[in-house]
């Protein structure tokens, strides 16, 4: 959700196994499973696939979505799976943009150079990368400087954090959004589950949260009557984005956070303030998009 208009800006897809005996089976359970057994890549290109082939069935009714996947580190490491993402990208004509590769904090504890190259020819298909459960593994503040990634999901139990002693809520998802911003990344707040985790994250300034809040998983079409009641006015919703220009691309542009804070902030062409910011690129005072999520 995009705070504080509570507008549904992107979904994740989320991998469920309903066995005929077993029953519904957790993904901690059955994903290590399939990585031990090799099974994990075969899964993984079904799941983007199938989030690509969704994506694209909400972009062409017009929704302003994106579908972020889940990347197991097996995955990433396999041979040219960077042109295994442009394929799919092309096979179902989604911008590439659209789509979000979550990697988690784990991954970061390999090979750091080779980590880098894998992310960095990731990011050059033009697919956004998010590091996942920040706060609650092994990232360390120079991995933050040098990892390729555009968004920071904050993890749930820093969201949850109980009130410090100062009697601030969450008082460490506050540093980390202030950390991102000033790394020139976007920052999602994960486990938002009550009104007060909530006031807390748009106290500190992050501009995107998911959660039990607004939720939980439901399948692909109970999200979509969702984003059509939106689009309808069935249900109260922000005033409609604007329409992007034809042929447009995405744009950064830099946002004075305070003395010495700037933020480099990526803008999307269904972003109402596009026109705005094409018109200071015009001027000079807009960063290219080849600098977006550097640091």
């Amino acid at each position: 959700m995009a705070l504080p208009s509570m507008r549904p800006v992107g979904a994740e897809a989320l991998l469920r196994w309903h066995h005929p005996t077993l029953g519904a089976v957790r993904p901690d359970e059955f994903i290590p499973v399939a990585e031990e057994s090799g099974l994990i890549n075969r899964i993984g290109s079904w799941v983007l696939a199938e989030a690509c082939k969704q994506l694209a069935d909400w972009l062409a009714k017009g929704h302003d979505v994106w579908v972020s996947v889940n990347l197991s580190p097996k995955e990433l490491h396999a041979a040219d799976y960077a042109g295994q993402v442009a394929d799919v990208l092309a096979e179902h004509g989604v911008p590439a943009q659209r789509l979000v590769l979550e990697v988690t904090e784990h991954a970061v504890a390999t090979d750091m150079e080779e980590l880098i190259g894998r992310l960095t020819a990731l990011r050059a298909t033009g697919v956004r990368i998010a590091l996942d459960d920040f706060g609650a593994g092994y990232s360390s503040l120079s991995h933050l400087r040098t990892l390729p990634v555009d968004i920071l999901k904050i993890d749930r139990l820093l969201v949850a954090e109980p009130e410090s002693r100062t009697g601030e809520a969450a008082p460490l998802v506050d540093v980390v959004v202030r950390l991102g911003h000033r790394l020139g990344l976007e920052v999602l707040a994960e486990g938002i589950g009550t009104l007060a985790q909530r006031a807390a994250v748009e106290e500190a300034g992050c501009r995107l949260g998911q959660g039990s809040l607004f939720g939980w998983g439901v399948p692909a079409e109970h999200l979509e009557a969702q984003l059509h009641g939106l689009r309808s006015g069935t249900r109260p919703a922000p005033q409609p984005r604007n329409e992007p220009p034809k042929g447009a691309a995405a744009r950064s542009q830099v946002v004075t956070l305070g003395p010495g804070m700037k933020q480099l902030r990526a803008v999307l062409p269904t972003d109402p303030t596009f026109e705005a910011v094409a018109s200071d690129q015009n001027m000079g005072s807009v960063d290219s998009p080849s600098e977006m999520g550097q640091g």
